[in-house]
């Protein structure tokens, strides 16, 4: 099994969050839906909310804003994006926006950056495909992956279901994902956290290393592609991974 490096930044916060009770269910979730016990439990650790009605909209769609805060609070880094809120170096995100902390610590540290002009496109839908890389690359599973040329996603997926990622979601490449997914996926990279800590595979020591990456294309910008069709594949994939840097993600 290849070491989660990135997430032990946060393994502390993980093994914390781990709640022998579950959140309040949301009314909206039916007894026995697929995702009630991923949805329960990501409410628990504080990763997933619902809207504040009794609900968790697990039919709507997730937008890269949206994805940037929780990636931010799967690594624990909720205070520091909180304190990051403000003005951005986008010209379509508003200072005063929700989001604007989690974009600004996605951003500089590497995880999700702009479209190569000049914005964000926070309102856009992440595909399928989109998450599976996010998780991927922030649980470091990445580290040999070539891309393929004619499908950018493939080695992503791939090696997200090595690790059985994506056994119990109900989507598929070239969707937008659901919050319903979300939640599955999400609660199934914790679960390899949780393990990996457990069975003492990371510490913190091993938080440093390097990754480098980079696609056998080069005729797209980075992240241009809109997040409604299919993006372009990455110019690169590359950081040195320290605490507070972490693997680009370009889209």
């Amino acid at each position: 099994m290849k070491k989660i490096y990135v997430f032990a930044i946060c393994a502390a916060l993980a093994l914390v969050a781990v709640m022998s009770v579950f959140a309040a269910s949301f009314t909206d979730i039916e007894v026995g839906e697929y995702y009630s016990d991923a949805a329960q439990r990501m409410a628990a650790r504080g990763i997933l909310d619902g809207y504040g009605d009794g609900m968790y909209h697990g039919d709507e769609s997730v937008t890269r804003a949206q994805l940037a805060a929780l990636i931010c609070k799967m690594l624990g880094k909720t205070d520091e994006a909180v304190s990051l809120a403000g003005k951005t170096n986008f010209t379509d995100v508003n200072e005063d926006a929700w989001y604007t902390g989690y974009i600004n610590y996605a951003v500089a540290n590497g995880i999700i950056i702009g479209d190569g002009n000049g914005k964000f496109r926070p309102d856009d839908y992440v595909k399928y495909e989109e998450v599976v890389k996010v998780v991927v690359c922030v649980l470091g599973l990445d580290e040999d992956i070539e891309i393929d040329p004619a499908d950018w996603s493939k080695e992503y997926i791939e090696a997200a279901k090595s690790v059985k990622l994506l056994d119990n979601l109900i989507g598929e490449k070239g969707t937008v994902m659901l919050r319903s997914d979300i939640a599955v996926i999400c609660d199934a990279a914790m679960t390899l956290l949780d393990r990996a800590v457990g069975e003492n595979l990371v510490s913190a020591s091993e938080v440093e290393t390097t990754t480098a990456k980079k696609n056998t294309s080069n005729a797209a910008a980075t992240g241009s592609a809109k997040t409604t069709s299919a993006p372009a594949p990455d110019e690169t994939t590359t950081a040195t991974t320290r605490e507070n840097q972490l693997p680009m993600i370009t889209f």
